[in-house]
């Protein structure tokens, strides 16, 4: 388990995964995009990078994240969804899952 996938609540990402990225057509938990799911009493937390500081469809992502949030968990009091920079997403941060829905094989590097 990565450092990433301990902070993720199993429960939200399954409902994070209706969330595509616009551009790409992935969706956002197997793109690598969240990386902070988190559930307290009352409250979610969601911490989702974007594949680049200039993609035009972040505000649309961000809102989309949010309304599938609010509706999926309707007795949460608090949603709180930001986005973050750290990790810097990469190709790397992409789930096996993830390149098996693109249809690719995930390029293993020996070091």
């Amino acid at each position: 388990m990565t450092k990433t996938e301990s902070k993720l609540d199993p429960e939200i990402c399954d409902c994070l995964r209706e969330v595509l990225d616009p551009e790409i057509g992935l969706n956002v938990v197997d793109l690598g995009l969240v990386v902070l799911a988190a559930r307290s009493p009352g409250a979610i937390d969601v911490g989702i990078t974007l594949t680049s500081r200039a993609c035009p469809l972040g505000e649309l992502v961000l809102s989309e994240v949010r309304e599938r949030l609010a509706s999926n968990f309707p007795g949460v009091d608090r949603v709180n969804v930001e986005l973050v920079w750290e990790p810097v997403w990469g190709p790397d941060l992409i789930s096996d899952r993830g390149y098996e829905l693109l249809g690719r094989a995930r390029a293993r590097t020996m070091i």
